[in-house]
C-alpha cells in the first residue's frame, strides 16, 4: 500500500499524484486505495482503544490489589508465615499480570472475549474470574491459618474489589442504566400489566438500593442483576 500517500492531507495527495503525471484513472484508484487504508487505520486505533479501556478495568483493580498486598507484607516482616502467605498471593497476582502481557500488548481480544473462550465465570469481569477456585481455596486457608493479630485487619484475598476512581465511574452508570430500564418497564406495565414485569420491577429496585449501598472499592457488575 502507499505507506508515504497515506501521511498527506487529500489536497497534498492530489498534487502529489499530479507530479507523477499519472492517469486520471490510477489517481482516482490510488486516491480510493488511500482513503480505504486510512479508514481502516482509524477503525483499528477506535477498536484498540476500547479494548485498552476494556483491560484497564480488569488490570487496574489486579494492581491495585497488588500494591495493597506488598504494603501489607511489610507490615511485619519478622512474622515469617505470614510474610510467606503474602508471598503466595503475590505470585498469583505477578504470575497473571505476566499472562496478561500478551493479549494486552496485541490487542487482538477484549478480557471478555478471552474469558468466554476459556469458559471462565462472570465473563471474566474481575481480575479474580481468572484464577482457579483450587488456588483461590488453597491461598485462603493460609491467610484462615494464621494467628489473629491484635488491632490488625484479617486479610482476605480474592475480594472483588475496584479502585475507587473505577467504582464511581462504574456506580453512575449501572444506576443511570439501571434507572432508564426501571422507567422503561413501568411504562410498559402501565399499558399491559403482569406478574412477572411487577416482579422484576421490584428486584430492579432492590438492585438500586443494593448498588447505593456499595463501598467505594467493591467492583461494580455491568447490570443490576449482579448485584442480587
Amino acid at each position: 500500500m502507499h505507506n508515504a500517500y497515506i501521511k498527506l492531507k487529500p489536497n497534498d495527495l492530489h498534487q502529489r499524484l499530479l507530479k507523477e503525471r499519472l492517469h486520471p484513472a490510477d489517481m482516482q484508484r490510488i486516491k480510493d486505495e488511500v482513503a480505504q487504508a486510512k479508514e481502516a487505520q482509524r477503525v483499528d486505533k477506535i477498536t484498540r482503544t476500547q479494548r485498552k479501556a476494556e483491560w484497564d478495568k480488569v488490570l487496574k483493580p489486579l494492581r491495585y490489589e497488588l500494591n495493597n498486598a506488598k504494603v501489607g507484607r511489610a507490615y511485619d516482616l519478622d512474622d515469617d508465615e505470614r510474610v510467606d502467605a503474602f508471598d503466595a498471593y503475590i505470585l498469583v497476582m505477578e504470575t497473571l499480570l505476566s499472562k496478561f502481557a500478551q493479549p494486552l500488548a496485541s490487542l487482538d481480544a477484549t478480557p471478555i472475549q478471552l474469558a468466554l473462550e476459556k469458559g471462565l465465570p462472570n465473563n471474566g469481569e474481575h481480575w479474580t474470574d481468572w484464577v482457579p477456585d483450587k488456588i483461590k481455596t488453597r491461598i485462603a486457608l493460609i491467610f484462615e491459618a494464621l494467628p489473629h493479630k491484635t488491632r490488625a485487619k484479617r486479610k482476605v484475598p480474592f475480594q472483588r474489589l475496584t479502585t475507587p476512581e473505577q467504582n464511581a465511574k462504574a456506580r453512575d452508570k449501572l444506576l443511570a442504566r439501571t434507572r432508564k430500564e426501571i422507567e422503561t418497564l413501568e411504562r410498559k406495565q402501565e399499558m399491559n400489566s403482569t406478574e412477572v414485569g411487577q416482579a422484576t420491577l421490584g428486584r430492579m429496585r432492590e438492585a438500586l438500593k443494593i448498588i447505593a449501598r456499595l463501598t467505594d472499592t467493591e467492583h461494580i457488575p455491568a447490570t443490576w442483576s449482579g448485584v442480587l
